[in-house]
């Protein structure tokens, strides 16, 4: 328990600095390890079983996931958990259909340095074109409205 509460102080601590913006450009590290189509955004959801916020907002995130125009939008997580099997059990607990990766070696949590957790990152063309971080009420809709804004849907 202590080791995840360190982790997430470190990411915090650190994080100001140099996580992704928008604009920015994933690093080809992040490009290689997540395969993104470049033809379609991609929202890419951090979490872990720790995170009370997180288990609050996935299952929303995950309903919203199944809604949406795969050839426009997906929905990536990435669970930060250092044991996979607590990370697989979260997940499967949570009934989660998108695509997972999981990260217990923190590669792609420390390349994206996310300040703070649960983070959103909308990625096209491996490019950030927005950023969310911490819990938000109505998450969906929160969604929703962003993708409205990026010209995605009506």
């Amino acid at each position: 328990m202590f080791k995840k509460w360190l982790v997430a102080l470190a990411i915090l601590l650190s994080a100001s600095a140099q996580a992704y913006q928008q604009g920015e450009s994933l690093s080809p590290f992040a490009q290689q390890q997540l395969g993104l189509n470049p033809e379609v955004v991609t929202i890419i959801d951090f979490f872990a079983e720790w995170c009370v916020s997180c288990r609050e907002e996935l299952p929303e995130v995950n309903q919203l996931a199944q809604q949406l125009d795969a050839s426009k939008v997906v929905v990536l997580g990435i669970d930060v958990d250092e044991d996979v099997d607590v990370a697989n059990a979260f997940q499967q607990e949570l009934g989660l259909t998108f695509p997972v990766v999981n990260d217990p070696e923190q590669t792609l949590v420390e390349d994206f340095q996310p300040i703070g957790m649960p983070a959103l990152y909308y990625i096209y063309q491996s490019k950030v074109l927005k950023v969310r971080y911490g819990a938000i009420n109505h998450i969906s809709q929160a969604i929703r409205d962003d993708l409205k804004v990026l010209g995605l849907t009506k």
